[in-house]
Parts: structure tokens; C-alpha cells; sequence
């Protein structure tokens, strides 16, 4: 009876320093990533930044905090750009910080948009807008923490610098359709 004991708390120890596999998964001791990854348009190899203050842009809220959409808005109004709707999503509720949306011939602007925050920005073609729409969408998620630079800050951006393509990018002709949670 000790020999099996011994033996049983010599196998447990061996597990519990993950020497020796668990003979089954339990699915309540590990993490999960609940985010996907996402994919993002490229850029064209010699794509610059735009004048902010030609941007057309809308600002959504994708959460339940009253008057975030307003709050942007403001400082991008501030900024010297043109905001047209400020609304919660039509979309419902978007699990992310920042996601900016905007048509094939918006992605330069989407992009150059992106630096106006310091959080993490996804940008995405939106497959329902006009493809010579050049307005941006952009749309403040749950994860949003007011990443925003101040408008002075905004309007000093200049336009005509590099715009680097995010890593694992994918052309715009083969852009991913909208994700589950930014789909609502």
C-alpha cells in the first residue's frame, strides 16, 4: 500500500512540474486569447500621409459610454477636420480600442488617421461604402481609454511622410470582410 502511494505522489509531482503530461485537459486552468487576429489592408508601397484637416471623417461609439463619440469629435473638430456623423455604431458594440473603417479610396486617410492615437488601431476596408468614398469612419471600442492626441497635436502631424504598411498585411484587393466582433 505505501509502495503505491509513493508512487501515486511521485506521478502527481512529475505532473505538476509539467514533466509529465496531463492525461486529459481540464480547459479551466489555462488562459484562452479570445482576440483574433486581424488582418489589414496594405498600402501601396509609396503611400504618404494626407493633410489631416482634408479628412472627412465620422465618429461612432462602439460602447455603452454616453457622449465618447461627441468627445472625439471635438478634439478632431479642433483639429481643423471635418466631422460629419457622431452616433453610436450602427453596428452595435465593438470589443476593441480603436477600429477606423473607410473605402479603398479612403485608405490613405484611414491610415493617416491612425496616428491621431496612441492606443491600438485597427484599420479595415468597409466592404458597404461607396469604393471612391474617401471618408473616414472611426469607431471608439470598449478597450477605447482615450488614446487620442490633443487637436494641437493632431494638426501637427504632417502630411507627406512614409506610411508603412502593417506587418502581415493583405492587398486590397483580397481585404477580409468585417470580423465577428466588429461586426456586432
Amino acid at each position: 500500500m505505501i509502495t503505491f502511494l509513493a508512487l501515486l505522489v511521485i506521478i502527481c509531482l512529475l505532473v505538476w512540474l509539467n514533466i509529465l503530461p496531463v492525461p486529459y485537459d481540464p480547459d479551466f486552468s489555462s488562459a484562452k486569447d479570445d482576440k483574433e487576429q486581424v488582418t489589414q489592408p496594405c498600402l501601396p508601397p509609396d503611400a504618404k500621409t494626407t493633410d489631416v484637416s482634408a479628412i472627412p471623417v465620422n465618429v461612432y461609439n462602439g460602447t455603452d459610454s454616453a457622449g465618447l463619440a461627441s468627445t472625439v469629435a471635438d478634439v478632431l473638430t479642433d483639429a481643423g477636420m471635418t466631422v460629419g456623423a457622431t452616433t453610436d455604431w450602427p453596428r452595435g458594440t465593438y470589443e476593441g480600442d480603436v477600429l477606423i473603417t473607410s473605402s479603398e479610396a479612403g485608405l490613405t486617410n484611414a491610415y493617416t488617421l491612425s496616428r491621431a492615437f496612441s492606443g491600438t488601431v485597427t484599420v479595415r476596408i468597409d466592404e458597404n461604402t461607396d469604393a471612391a468614398d474617401t471618408t473616414v469612419s472611426v469607431v471608439l471600442g470598449s478597450e477605447y481609454e482615450h488614446t487620442i492626441l490633443t487637436s494641437g497635436e493632431i494638426g501637427q502631424l504632417a502630411a507627406g511622410q512614409p506610411i508603412t504598411a502593417p506587418a502581415g498585411c493583405v492587398a486590397v484587393t483580397h481585404a477580409p470582410s468585417a470580423s465577428p466582433s466588429a461586426a456586432g
